[in-house]
């Protein structure tokens, strides 16, 4: 369980303990009590700024260690608020892109998709779900119209997640009343199927794990339990459960970290979730935040610890960077919009196995 002495602050940030409970601020606020700067001056963003959060109008970027806070562009509709793979552009609502430096930006469009993803290893495009899930679309960040990648005819997609690689990208996809996880090129062409749903009735979510060597998923069954699997790309005849969910919980936001190591959301509705990692001290499974009943992971910050929101449900969200060993937490900042993790992935980008697009394995 987390107690005070799990949740010291680091120098900058530690004027304050960890609380939990309903004594939320009514304007967002640092660890140490100290509110947001009314103005702001957008200046150089060191990459150690890997929490970003929207408060106050604006887009904020804050190094975990020592507190520094930058202020990034003004937003309206902060929407998936996601980062793309340089850690440059940042994907809001509608397909809008905003960014620093010289990064392209993308005004709002008509277009509001459920599932988006970006590309690599630049993030130079934008896949997304559209055309009322009948279709895959790709959008350029700068602007412009989008460029149809269906890769299957026919269908409806749920999800979609661009490969490390940038040279593929995985779905799911429904056909009648059955689910399954496919994958094609990054313009759609050669798809195969991976995973079948025979044994499920639904995919809640996909990421792509070990460098892109791996495909965790998170699989509903048949008696309303859901597990998540991780499929070895490449040849693999079966994928095996890595965490067993409970009756009628679903997992979403799911992110890889480094080795075997994930981290989560599972729950059975938004008031009961709780944000989740499987790493080396935890093989079955821990509650990064157990003290709270209302938590949700947000991404990997390092190798070790993990973005973690509490509050959510039409609510503001208090943010906690957990160790996924210790499970200690840190309270970073208060009663925000929305947040996410803006963290540089690693160039070169790892190559696509040349098998997996010629692969026509399925698994249960």
């Amino acid at each position: 369980m987390i107690g005070k002495a799990a949740c010291a602050i680091a120098a900058v940030l530690a004027t304050t303990a960890c609380s939990f409970g309903d004594d939320q601020p009514s304007r967002p606020e640092l660890a140490s009590g100290k509110p947001l700067p009314v103005r702001c001056k957008v200046g150089s963003v060191r990459p150690a700024a890997t929490v970003t959060f929207v408060a106050n109008g604006r887009a904020w970027a804050l190094e975990p260690g020592d507190g520094r806070l930058s202020c990034l562009f003004r937003v309206r509709h902060p929407g998936p608020f996601v980062w793309g793979p340089r850690g440059d552009r940042a994907l809001l609502a509608r397909l809008q892109v905003k960014g620093f430096g010289h990064a392209p930006t993308r005004p709002p469009t008509r277009v509001d998709p459920a599932a988006t993803s970006w590309g690599r290893p630049i993030g130079k495009s934008i896949v997304f779900v559209g055309r009322g899930r009948h279709a895959l679309l790709k959008a350029h960040p700068a602007g412009g119209g989008f460029k149809d990648v269906t890769p299957v005819q026919g269908v409806s997609y749920e999800r979609v997640v661009y490969h490390p690689s940038g040279l593929a990208f995985a779905f799911v996809l429904k056909r009648g009343r059955h689910e399954s996880i496919w994958m094609s090129s990054n313009v759609g062409a050669n798809p195969r199927k991976l995973v079948h749903g025979r044994l499920h009735t639904g995919f809640d979510a996909i990421a792509f794990g070990e460098r892109g060597a791996v495909l965790y998923f998170a699989a509903q069954h048949v008696d309303h339990r859901v597990d998540v699997h991780v499929l070895p790309l490449g040849g693999a005849n079966n994928a095996p459960v890595v965490w067993r969910g409970g009756p009628e919980e679903r997992v979403t936001d799911l992110f890889a970290g480094r080795g075997a190591d994930i981290a989560f959301t599972a729950g059975r509705s938004c008031e009961s979730r709780r944000a989740v990692v499987v790493a080396a001290r935890h093989r079955r499974g821990a509650d990064l935040l157990p003290d709270q009943h209302r938590s949700r992971a947000l991404g990997w910050l390092d190798d070790r610890h993990v973005l973690v929101a509490t509050g959510g449900c039409g609510e503001k969200l208090d943010l906690y960077s957990v160790s996924a060993a210790s499970l200690q937490a840190r309270l970073l900042v208060r009663a925000v919009d929305a947040a996410s993790v803006r963290r540089a992935e690693p160039l070169p980008p790892p190559p696509l196995p040349p098998e997996i697009l010629g692969a026509r394995s399925s698994f249960a």
